[in-house]
């Protein structure tokens, strides 16, 4: 008598999931190759198998994988959606949006899909539109995680405080596409001199991430910027070099100018520019090095 049960390809599929989810990477492989040998063509079990590979690190499999189900079941929803996340990990920015958007589409009730939207908004700087998509995915799904942490984001980037926002960085860690933007986002708030807002979302990494040596110095350097007695050079941390060479021509202007108007004034004029400049290359340096011997650094 035979008593080996024959698993259907959902039931498999379902296995597969479930040890992936527990990240029993080994294992799983070892019920995915049983499971393509009596069902090689279905999509859920190849869709698995993408997904093992991307958790694991062979993108370009996890691609190739996902292109083959999708060309025998364009609809597949769970194929689709982490192809637009391979997307937006490569930087297909354009690709990762063009898909999320066809997901929304079809799915305009998802509070999800609206939250992962909201975070690729982020990372392309379109704020006020990201901010506006957290807040509709929140209304649908006031419970999803995603759409909790693009709201908290957005919180964070104005400097208010939202309720469950110590728990942010907990959330942060169950959902990595979040932690990529945030370190995207400080990268753009950074070049756009939003010094504060970057140092708020580089607190809540460091909160995931307190052994980081990276993140910590990253908070200090944020520190500096955002630091009151910093705010006179915010133009040339702003536009470095082409704010430099900027004020060196309007000074020459206004110095040569004063020279013909009113003389007496080009003394404290030239004065003053050179104070500046001592300011400009002596101070950062100094308070860099105290708020890292307050930090331990």
């Amino acid at each position: 008598m035979n008593d080996h049960v024959v698993l259907t390809a959902r039931e498999l599929s379902a296995r597969l999931l479930g040890l992936i989810e527990r990240k029993r990477y080994a294992q799983a492989r070892d019920v995915l190759a049983e499971a393509l040998a009596q069902y090689p063509d279905d999509s859920d079990l190849l869709y698995g198998s993408a997904l093992l590979d991307y958790l694991t690190d062979r993108r370009d499999a996890a691609r190739a994988t996902l292109h083959s189900v999708l060309g025998s079941s364009p609809g597949h929803v769970a194929a689709r959606s982490l192809l637009a996340t391979l997307y937006q990990d490569s930087e297909e920015l354009p690709a990762a949006e063009a898909m999320l958007l066809d997901l929304l589409k079809e799915y305009p009730e998802s509070g999800h899909l609206y939250a992962r939207y909201a975070m690729l908004m982020y990372r392309t700087m379109h704020l006020d539109k990201a901010q506006a998509l957290a807040h509709e995915a929140l209304r649908l799904e006031p419970d999803d995680e995603l759409a909790l942490i693009a709201c908290m984001m957005g919180d964070l980037i104005e400097g208010r405080r939202s309720a469950g926002q110590e728990r942010l960085s907990v959330m942060m860690s169950r959902h990595p596409e979040s932690l990529s933007t945030a370190r995207m986002l400080i990268t753009h708030l950074v070049q756009r001199g939003k010094y504060r807002a970057a140092k708020r979302i580089a607190i809540e990494l460091l909160k995931q991430h307190p052994d980081s040596h990276e993140i910590l110095t990253l908070v200090v350097e944020l520190d500096a910027l955002s630091h009151w007695s910093m705010l006179p050079l915010w133009p040339l941390n702003r536009w470095g070099w082409g704010a430099t060479i900027g004020l060196w021509v309007l000074t020459v202007i206004v110095i040569n100018g004063a020279g013909r108007v009113a003389p007496h004034a080009v003394g404290p004029l030239s004065a003053g520019l050179i104070g500046y400049c001592v300011y400009s290359w002596i101070f950062p340096s100094l308070l860099k090095r105290w708020l890292k011997r307050r930090a331990g650094i």
